[in-house]
């Protein structure tokens, strides 16, 4: 199986934590809109898909979320616990190896197959959470020897993703096992990753009055100076002009965000 430089390119947006379900969910609509802001006067066809996973998640805290609601009985308080277990349970189930998880990756690396088998190149855009599933996934299908030929980058089922957002650089995470990445082997071609980041981004900080630009950055944290690496990863810091968690959800329309996807694409 290849890709195919005739087929359209997909742009496959994974979501990070929500509130709510996967029908409330727009971020494939932002993305759509974003590029078209950044193409005018350019033609690009593509398309855009989002993988969606926060029904699974919820169904895996469903049994935490009734337990809240019997111990604090103030409606208003009850709706803020089960809000605030709601982010905090998907991260925990995200650092996890158990059945929710390893479902929600299952289901991200059939959509990324499906693609591969008909042909489509494949971009993944990843926020939050679903920069650790993303890369968790890309890692797995790089591991097997059929996928990511260094010298064939039509054997590659994607062809490089954008994270924004991203709490990989934190310790937590790498203490999770996700202090490295797969090398691809020798060969002319490599794996781009692109992330972009904003210090005041609480995700990224680890720290909900940001951080210092070092601690934000995830290059510095994945790169191999070895010939058989095979990524090129760059960081690229944005000001999206919020703080706290606004700025967290504010990449989805960052002209800077926008290029790096045209630029990938092109």
């Amino acid at each position: 199986m290849t890709v195919s430089a005739e087929k359209k390119p997909v742009i496959l947006v994974v979501h990070g934590v929500q509130l709510g379900e996967d029908e409330d969910l727009k971020q494939d609509q932002y993305i759509k809109e974003l590029m078209q802001s950044r193409l005018v006067g350019h033609a690009l066809e593509f398309d855009v898909e989002l993988y969606t996973y926060e029904n699974l998640n919820d169904q895996a805290q469903q049994k935490l979320k009734q337990l809240s609601k019997l111990i604090i009985q103030s409606p208003i308080s009850s709706m803020l616990a089960t809000s605030a277990l709601d982010i905090v349970a998907d991260v925990v189930i995200s650092l996890s190896r158990n059945s929710t998880a390893n479902e929600i990756r299952s289901k991200l690396k059939e959509k990324i197959l499906d693609y591969f088998e008909q042909g489509h190149p494949v971009y993944v855009l990843a926020h939050s959470l679903g920069t650790v599933y993303s890369f968790d996934v890309i890692n797995e299908l790089m591991a097997e020897p059929e996928y990511f030929k260094r010298d064939d980058p039509m054997s590659w089922p994607v062809q490089g993703i954008l994270t924004i957002g991203s709490p990989l650089g934190l310790d937590l995470f790498k203490q999770s096992g996700r202090s490295k990445a797969t090398a691809l082997g020798l060969g002319e071609f490599n794996f781009k990753w692109l992330n972009y980041f904003d210090v005041n981004d609480p995700v990224v900080s680890g720290s909900i009055f940001g951080s210092a630009l070092a601690s934000t950055q995830v290059a510095e944290r994945f790169k191999q100076n070895q010939a058989d690496f095979g990524w090129y990863i760059q960081d690229y810091p944005v000001v999206t002009g919020k703080t706290w968690l606004l700025a967290h959800t504010a990449y989805w329309q960052n002209p800077m965000v926008g290029d790096g996807l045209v630029s990938m694409l092109t």
